[in-house]
């Protein structure tokens, strides 16, 4: 089980109470190569997955050469709607994207946010289709995750 994958609290409990040989040992174990990334949890979830990353870029209607970019941390965006799609087009779970968006360096979803209890609604129900997604943000008023007439 990877740190990101481990309740914060259960985390916290635990550093409380540790000395600085058990702090030691902790960072050596949960943070192997330095901070965990953007794209080094990207690609272990695409492992964990079993996803190519063509086939997550052509859902996220991402061109491949920018996806890659995006993936490996090579090219940045601010347009967190990109980085949302490429989560969607992975049928990442709530706690996955929230996790993928503040590694990326962006605000997490936020449920008092309309447009974003949506985008939380869609991930509890597993749906993942980025098409109804904006079906269903569309229908509530709110902006879709991809317009053509916007890109």
């Amino acid at each position: 089980m990877q740190l990101y994958d481990k309740d914060t609290d259960d985390l916290m409990k635990t550093l409380e109470k540790a000395g600085i040989a058990e702090a030691r040992d902790y960072i050596q174990h949960n943070f192997q190569a330095g901070v965990p990334s953007f794209s080094g949890y990207m690609d272990e979830l695409l492992a964990q997955k079993g996803l190519k990353r063509q086939d997550v870029l052509i859902k996220a209607d991402l061109s491949q050469k920018y996806g890659y970019k995006l993936l490996s941390g090579e090219a940045h965006t601010t347009d967190r709607d990109k980085i949302l799609r490429i989560c969607f087009s992975m049928e990442m779970t709530l706690k996955e994207t929230q996790r993928a968006l503040k590694l990326y360096g962006m605000n997490e979803l936020y449920p008092k946010d309309k447009r974003d209890v949506l985008l939380i609604v869609a991930l509890g129900q597993k749906i993942h289709d980025i098409d109804r997604v904006n079906e269903l943000l569309k229908g509530e008023g709110m902006p879709p995750l991809y317009d053509v007439d916007r890109e």
